[in-house]
């Protein structure tokens, strides 16, 4: 399989990320409906989509990790704003980013 996935010369890959969630916030009884989208194309012959979608993210977390802006100890999970959201903002800034829409449940 190794020499059927091999990129030919001019060939890029695409991640496409969908998610759609219904929220549901016990307090209100509110629902909400969210849909995210994420599409990523890799460049002609250097970096793929794969790549950047999972190496710069990793790649950045380890960078804050070093210059102190993240100073969390252990294994974590990426479910705290101050760790996810200056993630996000500097992934946005490197033409990755994800569209996220809240509307009514249908």
């Amino acid at each position: 399989l190794t020499e059927k996935f091999i990129y030919q010369s001019g060939e890029k890959d695409m991640v496409v990320l969908f998610h759609r969630l219904i929220a549901k916030f016990p307090q209100s009884g509110k629902q909400q409906k969210i849909t995210s989208k994420l599409i990523c194309y890799g460049s002609i012959d250097t970096q793929t989509a794969v790549a950047r979608t999972v190496g710069l993210p990793v790649a950045i977390a380890a960078r804050y990790i070093l210059e102190g802006k993240i100073n969390s100890c252990g294994v974590m999970i990426p479910v705290e704003a101050k760790i996810y959201n200056p993630i996000l903002d500097e992934l946005a800034r490197l033409d990755i980013n994800c569209q996220e829409e809240w509307g009514p449940v249908e």
